[in-house]
Order: C-alpha cells, then sequence, then structure tokens
C-alpha cells in the first residue's frame, strides 16, 4: 500500500506540473498575440508606429510583417516592392493613410527629381492610392514629365523652366523642351511630337492648388502623397503578378 500510495502521489504531482507548464505555455501565447497590438516605436519625426506597423529590428512579436518599416539614419523607411524605398512623412490611423516621399527629391532644389518608379496597381502590397470610402477618392494623383520636340502652349502642360531649361543632347541634336502635366493621360493623349519620360506622384488635395508652375509643382511633391493603409482583415492573397486583374500567388498551393 505504501509503494502504491507512493507512486500514486508521484504521478498526480507530474500531472499538476505538466498542467502548469500547458497553462503557461498558453498564456505566453495569448500574451504574444495581445502585445502585437500594444507595441509603439518612434524613429526620427514619426513617434507613433504601432499597429499593424512595426519596425524591422524590432521584437518579432510586434506588429504585422506586411507593414514592416525599418529606421535608417533616423529616418522612417518604407520599402514598396517593385518601386523602391520612400521616407514617412506621416502615419494617420484614423483616415488609414500613410504620407510618404520619394527620397531624390530635395527641399529648395527644384532641379531634384523622384528617383522611384511609382508603385503599379495591383502590386502586393497593402497600400492603395484610392481612398476609404469610394474608389472615386484617389488621395493622389500623377506627374507625368514630358519632353517634346516644339514648344507647347497649352494649359494642360507646364513649363519646367526655370528648373529644367529647354536643352540640346548635342549641336547635331534638336533642341527639347520640358514640361509636366498633372493628372492620368493616355498615348493618345500626347501631343505630336511629344514623349512621356517619368512619372511621379502628388497629393492630390494639395497639387491642384500648386498647378501654376514648376516651382509650386515640385513644393507638392516635396509634402509628400499619401496611400490608403489595407487592414490585416482587408488582405487578401499575396500577388507575385497579375494578368487580367487575376491573381497569381508567390507559392501555388499543392505544387
Amino acid at each position: 500500500m505504501g509503494i502504491r500510495g507512493s507512486r500514486s502521489f508521484t504521478w498526480s504531482a507530474w500531472l499538476l506540473i505538466i498542467a502548469f507548464l500547458v497553462v503557461g505555455l498558453s498564456c505566453e501565447t495569448c500574451r504574444a498575440k495581445d502585445d502585437s497590438t500594444n507595441c509603439t516605436f518612434s524613429c526620427g519625426n514619426i513617434h507613433n508606429i504601432s499597429y499593424p506597423f512595426r519596425l524591422k529590428d524590432g521584437p518579432k512579436h510586434c506588429g504585422h510583417v506586411l507593414y514592416t518599416l525599418s529606421c535608417e539614419n533616423n529616418i522612417t523607411v518604407v520599402d514598396l516592392p517593385s518601386s523602391g524605398k520612400y521616407h514617412v512623412q506621416a502615419i494617420n490611423y484614423d483616415n488609414q493613410t500613410i504620407r510618404i516621399i520619394d527620397p531624390g527629391l530635395q527641399n529648395n532644389n527644384c532641379s531634384s527629381m523622384s528617383r522611384n518608379f511609382p508603385l503599379l496597381p495591383f502590386t502586393s502590397t497593402p497600400y492603395n492610392f484610392h481612398g476609404n470610402y469610394t474608389e472615386d477618392s484617389q488621395l493622389s494623383t500623377v506627374i507625368f514629365y514630358l519632353k517634346c520636340s516644339n514648344p507647347m502652349n497649352s494649359s494642360v502642360y507646364v513649363d519646367t523652366a526655370p528648373c529644367f531649361d529647354a536643352s540640346a543632347s548635342s549641336s547635331s541634336q534638336p533642341k527639347t523642351y520640358s514640361y509636366v502635366k498633372v493628372g492620368w493621360m493616355e498615348v493618345g493623349d500626347l501631343d505630336e511630337g511629344c514623349s512621356a519620360e517619368w512619372m511621379t506622384f502628388a497629393l492630390s488635395s494639395y497639387v491642384k492648388d500648386y498647378n501654376t508652375s514648376y516651382e509650386n509643382i515640385h513644393k507638392a511633391l516635396m509634402y509628400g502623397f499619401e496611400l490608403r493603409v489595407y487592414s490585416v482583415d482587408e488582405m487578401g492573397p499575396m500577388c507575385q503578378w497579375w494578368i487580367n486583374l487575376k491573381c497569381f500567388p508567390h507559392s501555388i498551393p499543392g505544387a
């Protein structure tokens, strides 16, 4: 009886220990999940980096991996696939927007241009150009840089002089003229002798008041442009490419 009782006590003790371990691990798991929404970081002028955002070198349980930012030389940076790195100017959690600026742009230097080709539609990121309520509320608008073989007299084309002067690459090459156009355009919208050389984005509500000269447009560019931030629940499958609006994921299930 003594031996049997001792064994019974030993088994009971082990069961209690195992139960405590299981409960403890479960609580750690719950705590980690809860902490993902309670982490707040700062970098440079951005002091409200919190869920779903996270910093690249921060604790792994903080934020969501799709919303990873980095702190480089005390500047908050977001890396947009197929586009490049941008400096974060502001994060608005109420409106679900992030305002960013291309690092190639320089203040008080209107000849500086964007370095990155803009984010393309349907790219697999949690960001979009449209607002939170309707597809018609476009937060940012495109700005096309044009090169023309002849001077243009059009209200829709803004001359880039004196920031970019008309130039010729050599004495044997004809002079070209530089303009920008604010807003979307198609190939058929280009005047004869003009070609689109580059494009960037500016905040829609900001650039409309600065469309009088390129120097003013550059000031609008320096303010940055906004993207809508999808919530984690709104994110669909991660697509490697889109064909006819059909998503093709990075990995094919079952392959």
